[in-house]
């Protein structure tokens, strides 16, 4: 089984009671009206991350931000109540770092290392996305494909599959058939040709990983590595 397809502990702080563990893709973070009858990410926690050693307690292990269903990577988690309440103040405050890679339709940017910020809003609020090309390879359907670093700066709902979308005209592949509705306009500016009809590569998989977590140190955190990478 590929790393990023197991639920492992990539960092953790027992006695402060926080954790980074890795999600597999095709698995909801926590429980919600729609996935009431399905084990979600949280349901295995307690499993993994134990109660803190040092610290408060909190109601069980809960995830302290959220990682799209179709996409794997690291999650942070806290088991104290003091850990969750700063964990989310830093990702409120806009202070954590986080990388994904992806696999984008067409080429974008003129040469590889081409940097590109996304500011477009989303749901008529603020959103803003950093996109560094990293390799074009030639690819007969879409004509290229683009394998690109994205830095999220905000954190609006699947923000990086709409701004690759709708912002730069190319959808991650696999994403789904309404994302290549909403690229078809940049896309035709782009590449002056009509948007190639969606087209289900490796299984179906979102090509959509997150790779890296980074939180600043903190008096609890400064003694401990706070990156964790999937």
């Amino acid at each position: 089984m590929r790393p990023e397809a197991k639920l492992r502990v990539l960092a953790m702080d027992e006695a402060a009671g926080w954790a980074v563990v890795n999600k597999p893709a095709g698995m909801h973070c926590s429980p919600c009206e729609f996935n009431a009858a399905l084990l979600t990410f949280e349901a295995y926690l307690p499993a993994l991350v134990p109660p803190p050693t040092e610290a408060m307690p909190g109601r069980g292990v809960k995830v302290c931000h959220r990682l799209d269903f179709r996409v794997c990577g690291p999650v942070v988690v806290a088991s104290s109540q003091e850990m969750m309440r700063r964990i989310k103040r830093l990702f409120e405050e806009r202070r954590v770092a986080k990388e994904y890679r992806a696999i984008i339709c067409g080429k974008i940017g003129s040469e590889v290392g081409t940097k590109l910020v996304v500011a477009e809003p989303l749901d008529g609020m603020a959103a803003e996305s950093r996109v560094e090309v990293l390799q074009v390879v030639p690819c007969p359907h879409f004509g290229h494909l683009t394998e690109v670093a994205l830095h999220p700066v905000t954190g609006r709902h699947q923000q990086l599959r709409r701004h690759c979308a709708e912002g730069l005209g190319a959808p991650i592949v696999n994403d789904e058939p309404a994302m290549f509705e909403k690229a078809s306009q940049a896309w035709f500016q782009r590449e002056q040709r009509p948007m190639p009809k969606a087209l289900r590569r490796g299984g179906g998989q979102l090509f959509l990983q997150a790779v890296h977590i980074q939180l600043p140190a903190t008096k609890t955190t400064a003694s401990r590595d706070s990156a964790a990478s999937g």
